[in-house]
């Protein structure tokens, strides 16, 4: 393994690392001491990859963008788009037990990054802006051309919605309650869209 590779290694490791201590700390609270004993990586060589806080917010927001896109991407070889949107439902279903403890991993950094339209305001709409951009995709092929974005807009907030509920109340049947409904109404839109004069 040659130098650049090592580098690389141990840059994507600490992103790995800053992202769960992130979603499990929230990013104020994480210092680049936390990160460094997390890791098994000395202080120092941190900062030879990551020169300010804002590096580490960036990096891990990329790091989310890009989990997302993968999964994103997965979803092509599913030919209906009512079943693409069920499966991001379903994402909330399988993670119901970690973001009823921690919160939605994107949205809980998206909001954090965002208060106060700080520098890092940006940078933290990215994740957002692209399920949105997904979202309205699939409905407009499932034939609700006119209301897309709206319908896009009112799933991604029902799912961080019932993340926030789920994390305050602690209890992951909200999660479970709010997914069943949302998968429920997905084929009550994919119904109305097949009507004759239906389609939005």
């Amino acid at each position: 393994m040659n130098q650049q590779t090592r580098a690389h290694d141990k840059r994507q490791h600490l992103i790995k690392t800053a992202a769960d201590l992130v979603y499990r700390n929230g990013f104020l609270k994480t210092t680049f001491a936390d990160i460094s004993a997390e890791a098994g990586i000395p202080l120092g060589s941190i900062y030879y990859y990551f020169q300010a806080r804002e590096d580490i917010a960036r990096a891990v927001v990329e790091r989310r963008v890009t989990e997302l896109n993968g999964f994103l991407e997965k979803q092509a070889d599913q030919p209906n788009p009512r079943l693409r949107l069920e499966a991001l439902v379903h994402v909330w279903v399988d993670e119901r037990e970690n973001d009823t403890e921690f919160g939605c991993p994107v949205g809980s950094l998206c909001y954090e990054l965002a208060k106060g339209r700080g520098p890092m305001s940006t940078e933290a709409a990215r994740p957002f802006r692209l399920l949105l951009a997904w979202c309205e995709v699939q409905f407009r092929l499932m034939g609700c051309s006119r209301d897309a974005r709206i319908l896009a807009l009112h799933l991604i907030s029902a799912l961080q919605g019932i993340s926030l509920i789920a994390n305050a109340l602690g209890e992951s049947e909200q999660i479970s309650r709010e997914t069943a409904y949302l998968k429920r109404w997905l084929r009550e839109v994919e119904s109305r869209a097949k009507r004759p004069n239906g389609a939005s």
